[in-house]
């Protein structure tokens, strides 16, 4: 590893296949710390909410909007443990499953790992589906942060759990869509199950579902493939969930979504826009537009997702309701800003 002490690879035979090669991967590590270093100064541009969290940044010296994006920074940084710089702009260090396993995909050290994207380069130059899943297997994925043991931290500080790793190419794509040969990854992480009087102790997040898709003509053995979109799911134990969504071909666009129903998260009443007597909207989006340079926020309560069709007889069908916030349209906005410029984006 570039960034982090990598010892003892146990890589047990759980009966991989000539269509799955996915087996046991066991790895302990000086820390789950990620940060910059000087053998490997751009560690944290590759994780996975640098662009955002740097993006929203206002252009101008707008106090309202200022504390907006530090109230927004600061509920991103429960989920992924990232450590605000003293500018408040950027961050110096994150902890979270997501980004450790991205980098140690990208080092190239894990023979399973390497194996299995090997498969499916070949399975691309085959023009042949193919997919690597830990879970098929039934092959486990465990994570150890040594300091974090000998600290004698909370479980789920010592030891990360990734129940399902999955490559998957697919050289034709849905009817109708141009997404043809193309790759999908798929990454899960869940904590462990304490006991009750130990659960307060344990770090805020319960689990990630993280996927990504990528050109198979792009696609990469070592290092990081080009992403073309990107989902990721954070659930915490006492603070809702995120998801952010990333578009890096036709929008180029990052959607954070905010869903948390028992506190505030952003004070959204500092704008004269926002007239609810409850603060407290059960989804949010924050919008970031890298090629407008722009944020814009969206907020919803009480508001399905989708609501029966009015064109429709038959009580099945339903359409996406324009309320929710996920739908709204940019007039709809509660606040927008011009943001500075993301080099990369």
């Amino acid at each position: 590893m570039t960034t982090l002490a990598l010892a003892g690879c146990g890589l047990e035979d759980t009966g991989p296949s000539a269509f799955n090669p996915a087996t046991n991967v066991y790895l302990t590590f000086s820390s789950f710390d990620l940060q910059n270093t000087e053998v490997a100064p751009d560690n944290l541009s590759y994780t996975r909410f640098w662009d955002f969290y740097r993006g929203i940044q206002p252009a101008a010296e707008d106090s309202d909007d200022l504390a907006t994006t530090s109230e927004i920074r600061g509920h991103i940084e429960i989920f992924t443990r990232a450590t605000a710089t003293d500018s408040g702009t950027s961050y110096d260090s994150v902890r979270n499953p997501l980004d450790l396993m991205n980098q140690v995909l990208a080092s190239g050290e894990v023979t399973n790992f390497q194996e299995g994207k090997r498969y499916i380069s070949q399975r691309i130059a085959d023009d042949a589906a193919g997919t690597y899943n830990t879970r098929g297997n039934g092959a486990q994925i465990r994570f150890t942060d040594q300091s974090a043991v000998i600290a004698d931290l909370p479980l789920n500080d010592q030891l990360w759990i990734y129940p399902t790793l999955d490559w998957r190419y697919l050289p034709d794509g849905p009817e109708g869509s141009d997404l043809d040969n193309k790759v999908y990854r798929t990454i899960q992480y869940v904590s462990r199950s304490v006991a009750e009087d130990e659960q307060a102790a344990q770090p805020e997040l319960v689990s990630v579902l993280a996927g990504s898709r990528f050109d198979a003509n792009s696609f990469m053995t070592l290092g990081y493939s080009p992403t073309e979109f990107a989902t990721a799911d954070f659930l915490s134990r006492n603070h809702g969930s995120i998801e952010l969504r990333q578009d890096f071909i036709d929008e180029n666009t990052d959607t954070l979504f905010i869903k948390n129903d028992d506190a505030e998260v952003i004070a959204l009443d500092r704008y004269p826009g926002y007239t609810r007597e409850d603060n407290h909207p059960d989804c949010l989006r924050i919008e970031l537009d890298y090629n407008m340079e722009q944020v814009r926020i969206f907020a919803s309560d009480g508001e399905p997702a989708r609501i029966d069709d009015p064109d429709s007889t038959d009580e099945q069908d339903t359409i996406a309701n324009p309320d929710n916030c996920t739908y709204q349209e940019d007039a709809d906005a509660i606040t927008s800003w011009t943001t500075v410029p993301v080099a990369g984006r």
